[in-house]
């Protein structure tokens, strides 16, 4: 059984239930791309799945338009269906989640979507709703979307507020960029811990570090047995570490497993966060007194050439 979800769009080129094609494509298929990432993101604390999906994921996040009409203010409403998350996901409410609270088993990818706008209008900084690949996709709704003469977008149905719907505009898009340049960037690291736990379905497992603290990781390789053979084992994950805008870690994508010895101990930490770096921060103008011009063609020292070269042969 699936649920019914409306998207209102209010704009010049898409009033009146007669929008433009272009900015209409965009809609639908940043919703349906939109939807996977959301859904992946409760379910795993990921939003991009590598490899192919569980079947129930496929199924869940199989959102369908099924018809447009004319609202109220002259705005265009698309209608929608979405599969409930309790009929299509048994087998995930019957092992529950490592981490966090499965949601009701009557929501669906629209429920999850508007959950991500809050979060993300809201700029809650340490929030496990969205990662990057999130902010990344709400940041390209801009150009297509809201520069083709779309005001915004508002999200109905389901348990999204009637009086208080969850609206997608450049206000949202500019928190989603404000968040992704908050966000430190990754690092490949190397984590040891005991491997407390996995669900096979969608590769998530479980790893407690020395000082306690329980750290999400999702494994990359084609088969879970390498996990498998190490549970409730101390263990050393090689990985690229992901992190909220707050420098908290969300997760570990995890390449490798091993057995940890001895000396891995040390690794038994959390990876210190590196700044991400922005466009203006790399590209910076190169004048006499700074960049490659100050020191182009230039000797740091007063020796002569003489001096340098008997200095160079004194080494060999």
């Amino acid at each position: 059984m699936v649920a019914a979800h409306t998207i209102e769009v209010s704009g010049s080129r898409v009033g009146h239930g007669r929008p433009d094609p272009d900015p209409l494509g965009a809609i639908l298929k940043g919703v349906k791309h939109f939807a996977q990432d959301s859904v992946g993101m409760l379910f795993r604390g990921a939003s991009r799945f590598r490899g192919s999906r569980p079947s129930w994921m496929r199924v869940a996040t199989d959102v369908r338009f099924v018809d447009m009409s004319r609202g109220g203010d002259g705005n265009t409403v698309l209608h929608f269906e979405a599969p409930r998350f309790g009929e299509v996901a048994g087998e995930v409410y019957e092992q529950g989640l490592l981490f966090g609270s499965l949601p009701e088993p009557q929501d669906t990818a629209f429920d999850l979507m508007g959950d991500v706008v809050n979060d993300v209008a809201l700029k809650v900084r340490d929030s496990e709703k969205y990662d990057v690949g999130i902010l990344q996709r709400l940041e390209r709704f801009k150009r297509p979307i809201f520069g083709h003469g779309v005001d915004e977008l508002r999200l109905l149905g389901g348990r999204l507020p009637a009086a208080n719907p969850r609206k997608i505009d450049l206000c949202v898009t500019a928190a989603a960029t404000s968040l992704y340049q908050q966000t430190p960037a990754p690092v490949r690291s190397r984590l040891a811990g005991r491997l407390d736990m996995i669900r096979a379905s969608d590769k998530v497992f479980s790893l407690i570090l020395k000082d306690g603290r329980q750290v999400r990781g999702i494994w990359l390789g084609d088969s879970i047995q390498p996990l498998r053979e190490h549970v409730d084992q101390d263990v050393v994950v090689n990985g690229v570490v992901n992190f909220r805008p707050s420098g908290a870690v969300l997760r570990i994508d995890a390449e490798a497993v091993d057995a940890a010895g001895p000396a891995d101990s040390f690794f038994s930490k959390l990876p210190a966060v590196t700044a991400r770096l922005g466009r203006r921060q790399i590209l910076q103008p190169q004048t006499s007194s700074a960049g490659m011009r100050a020191v182009f063609g230039k000797w740091p020292g007063e020796e002569s050439d003489e001096e340098v070269l008997q200095a160079l042969e004194d080494i060999e």
